[in-house]
């Protein structure tokens, strides 16, 4: 520990408070990006010179950027270059173009226009019976449908976030099923848009008050997956407005084009003779989810979709023993 001459100074691993300063902000942008690309290529099993030379650029340059003291510049053919070396999925392509290019959604222009705003509320209620929302870049709750009021009165609520109920309320540890594997899926979607350029004030902020619960700082210690939404994830809650009842829903996230920086839920229930309809349909795919396959649940006498392309799925495949060592503003 440091000591200054007011004191021990704070251990900035322990994220124990939020960067009041835009160069501090800027640094840990950087470092972020520099663990991040450590890990993609400790798992590639490439070295710095490899990667620096598919980057074109000397191997002293390359490693002051894996250790967050250089900021990223890469033009969109090195990233390109990069995710072929490093063989990057969809989520880790993106974070790097964010990171490096800047390929973020722009922020929405138009959302006071009230034909925008009426037009959207409309879509929102005509989801019904399915509850759907909609939420800000940070997860804060901006509409919602009577469906979603009545299943998870949470988001009706001042200053209701997604982020803040899921990781935090006891109720959503109760709700939801395997609580701790929804937690590991959360902290991805927190850091991929720390990837994303722009203000983090209020992202870091609400990162700083959920990683309060020791769940969700262990996850975002050793967790290192990245994932930009829950799209098709498919997953069981029991909610209390059912009776308790066990469901499962699939998980649908769209992006209005007036406001694409925003995302709008729409949580569809998946019915008991829904289930198998992707296997009884010889050779279609209609209404699948690419990746997704079926796993046999003895309790309930049916088959189950499950994604097997998961984060949790790839990153057991690819064991980055290196992502425990991990210490990152998150």
């Amino acid at each position: 520990m440091v000591t200054g001459a007011n004191g021990p100074a704070p251990d900035v691993t322990e994220g124990t408070e939020i960067p009041s300063e835009a160069e501090d902000a800027v640094s840990k942008e950087h470092m972020e990006f520099g663990i991040v690309l450590r890990r993609w290529r400790t798992a590639a099993g490439q070295t710095q010179l490899v990667v620096a030379r598919a980057l074109k650029l000397g191997e002293r340059t390359y490693r002051k950027i894996e250790r967050g003291e250089r900021p990223p510049r890469f033009k969109r053919e090195q990233c390109e270059n990069l995710a072929r070396l490093l063989d990057l999925d969809k989520h880790e392509r993106h974070v790097l173009l964010l990171y490096n290019v800047g390929t973020a959604l722009p922020p929405s222009p138009r959302r006071d226009h009230p034909e925008l705003a009426w037009g959207l509320r409309l879509l929102i209620n005509r989801q019904m019976p399915s509850p759907a929302y909609l939420c800000d870049p940070n997860w804060n709750i901006l509409a919602y449908n009577e469906a979603m009021a009545q299943w998870w009165p949470w988001v009706t609520e001042p200053d209701a976030n997604l982020m803040r109920w899921a990781l935090l309320a006891p109720e959503a540890r109760a709700q939801f099923h395997d609580w701790t594997q929804h937690v590991s899926i959360y902290v991805h979607m927190l850091k991929f848009a720390l990837a994303a350029p722009g203000d983090h004030n209020e992202l870091l902020k609400l990162i700083q008050e959920v990683r309060k619960d020791p769940h969700v700082w262990h996850a975002c210690m050793t967790d290192s997956e990245l994932i930009e939404t829950r799209d098709g994830h498919v997953f069981r809650m029991s909610v209390p407005a059912l009776a308790g009842e066990t469901i499962e829903v699939v998980s649908h996230v769209l992006r209005p084009a007036g406001m694409p920086d925003c995302r709008l839920v729409v949580l569809t229930r998946v019915e008991n003779d829904e289930r198998d309809r992707p296997s009884e349909e010889s050779g279609s795919d209609v209404g699948s989810h690419q990746g997704m396959g079926v796993e046999t649940d003895p309790q309930r006498g049916g088959a189950i979709p499950v994604l097997m392309n998961s984060p949790q799925t790839r990153h057991a495949r690819r064991q980055v023993s290196s992502s425990r060592s991990v210490r990152s503003c998150l």
